[in-house]
């Protein structure tokens, strides 16, 4: 699922190394909001999110699980797991994408390495799995931490709105189209985490959309308020049928590479 995810070549170079990122260790509890279809009754569920500083590149480890209930009582439940490596110099993001059922029985297993070989932010995706075979990044496309990087600057100098190509591994489908919408940058203000208390944010709107439709509804949409830190906090998560809200309730900020 979307949670690391902006920038246009005029605000940043195309390959932003995210300086103003740090790691963290984040739990979210996860709650239904609003739901658009017949099918479910209800929905839980936890997603962890860690970003560990690895000095030449960050890690990243998300765990979402859900648990939703169905019209006849049943209760479905889904994991995924999202394991990816972004070298600061941003030339190279591995990822791994892996969801499973009820039973524990996979059901997407995404996985394969992509480069930038142009000074242009274009580049190649070489997939391991589910299928081995490439595709070709589009000029401009970011990575995840240097698409969050590029959305924080955004909210910085007052932009309404960035649509940079994004790529993160979440889909076998190669880069996406991106559009966020910066609804606001807040000064640092106190909080219930001391660590986001004395920098500032921003509110987001990200849509995510397939490059190879013209169809004007995203495959996916969040809305979040991003720290300069990297953190985010007051998530919603639109996954189309159901919509789900994310509380942030334990956060760690580990030392820094060297620290």
């Amino acid at each position: 699922m979307k949670l690391a995810l902006a920038l246009l070549t005029l605000l940043a170079p195309s390959l932003a190394c995210a300086d103003g990122l740090t790691g963290q260790q984040a739990v979210y509890d996860l709650t239904l909001s609003k739901v658009r279809t017949h099918d479910l009754t209800g929905a839980v569920g936890q997603m962890t999110f860690d970003v560990v500083d690895g000095c030449t590149g960050w890690g990243t480890t998300q765990r979402m699980t859900l648990f939703i209930r169905n019209t006849d009582g049943t209760l479905d439940k889904s994991v995924s797991d999202y394991i990816t490596w972004e070298s600061k110099d941003g030339k190279t993001f591995s990822f791994t994408l892996r969801e499973s059922d009820n039973d524990g029985k996979e059901q997407l297993d995404d996985a394969g390495t992509a480069t930038h070989t142009g000074t242009d932010g274009s580049g190649i995706i070489a997939y391991t799995s589910p299928t081995v075979g490439t595709q070709a990044m589009p000029p401009g496309t970011l990575f995840p931490m240097a698409h969050t990087e590029a959305l924080l600057t955004a909210g910085r100098l007052g932009e309404k709105f960035i649509s940079p190509t994004l790529f993160d591994g979440t889909t076998a489908d190669g880069a996406q189209a991106t559009f966020v919408a910066v609804l606001g940058h807040n000064a640092p203000a106190p909080n219930a985490f001391p660590a986001l208390s004395a920098i500032g944010s921003s509110d987001v709107d990200i849509a995510f959309y397939n490059r190879k439709n013209d169809d004007e509804n995203p495959d996916f949409r969040t809305q979040m308020r991003y720290f300069e830190d990297g953190v985010a906090t007051n998530l919603v998560l639109d996954f189309g049928d159901f919509v789900m809200t994310g509380k942030l309730t334990k956060l760690t900020i580990p030392a820094a590479c060297g620290g």
